[in-house]
């Protein structure tokens, strides 16, 4: 029993059993199939008689792969030399601000150049186009609109309405786009004002006025959104972030700084946000009243 108990069978270790002829056959087919299921099937032959003109494309596919490739690594070996140059780095990195002013300053000296001659046709004055009229007002409206809106309409409501650091996270998504297509506008409509009275060659003492509230507009504006914005909105982070840490900021339409009052670090940071906010105020009041003066001027 003992050497039949430990002889190894065919299919495994125990007793070697006698099986019936019919059940042995059974289990050998089960078996084949079992063996042919883990046989990977044989790969299908490959035709070699391919059409040419398949052959022709997926040559000129790759080719064009390859001229591809090289002009992306040809233009991103070229980007990279100029990233290094030295006026990449001041217009995009040092101080763009800067660039930027200096073009704003050279379009309003533009704007101040009268006309030599009135332009005329057959002995009449060419008057501006359609075009020029419809873009001069849209433009101006729209910055009159925004400038409206923004001061007595979202400010006031959201203040009122909303936790001080909910209408802060407001804040410092508004008041980059705010300035920035107010200073887009105002450029447009000096442009457009510029134009319509080179057609008309109107240079007196009233156009050289008007010119000169729309570019201290257009300037103010652009200075603002370049030079006080970014700092307001790293005080604000900085500020919110403090108030968070101390559990104070969820009042509405008021200030409660709590136990901040007694923190110098705090009350300098705040201080210096109330400085940078107050100014931003002002410089928004002087433009609405240089879009009030040109309003009173097209409405005359």
């Amino acid at each position: 029993m003992c050497g039949t108990a430990n002889h190894n069978s065919e299919y495994g270790h125990g007793p070697q059993l006698r099986v019936p002829a019919a059940d042995a056959a059974a289990y050998g087919f089960l078996a084949g199939e079992a063996k042919q299921a883990t046989t990977p099937p044989p790969p299908a032959p490959v035709e070699d008689d391919e059409p040419v003109q398949l052959k022709k494309s997926s040559d000129t596919l790759s080719a064009l792969t390859a001229v591809t490739k090289r002009t992306v690594e040809k233009c991103a070996s070229l980007f990279g030399e100029v990233q290094k140059s030295p006026a990449y780095k001041v217009l995009f990195f040092t101080q763009p601000a800067h660039v930027i002013m200096a073009l704003a300053v050279t379009l309003v000296a533009a704007s101040m150049i009268p006309g030599k001659k009135t332009t005329t046709v057959n002995g009449e004055v060419v008057k501006p186009r359609t075009f020029v009229n419809f873009v001069y007002l849209a433009a101006f409206c729209t910055h009159v609109g925004a400038q409206f809106w923004m001061t007595f309409i979202s400010g006031l409501s959201l203040y009122f309405n909303l936790a001080r650091h909910a209408f802060g996270d407001v804040q410092k998504i508004l008041f980059p786009k705010y300035f920035s297509l107010n200073s887009l506008l105002s450029a447009i409509t000096l442009i457009q004002f510029g134009k319509m009275h080179v057609a008309a060659n109107v240079w007196d003492l009233h156009t050289y006025l008007q010119l000169f509230v729309l570019s201290l507009c257009f300037l103010l504006e652009l200075m603002i959104r370049l030079y006080v914005v970014p700092p307001l909105l790293r005080l604000i982070t900085v500020k919110t972030a403090i108030e968070k840490s101390a559990g104070v900021g969820t009042e509405v339409g008021h200030y409660e700084l709590g136990r901040l009052v007694d923190c110098p670090h705090y009350m300098a940071i705040h201080r210096s946000f109330r400085q940078v906010h107050l100014c931003v105020a002002i410089g928004n009041v002087i433009t609405m009243m240089c879009t009030a003066f040109h309003l009173a001027y097209i409405a005359a």
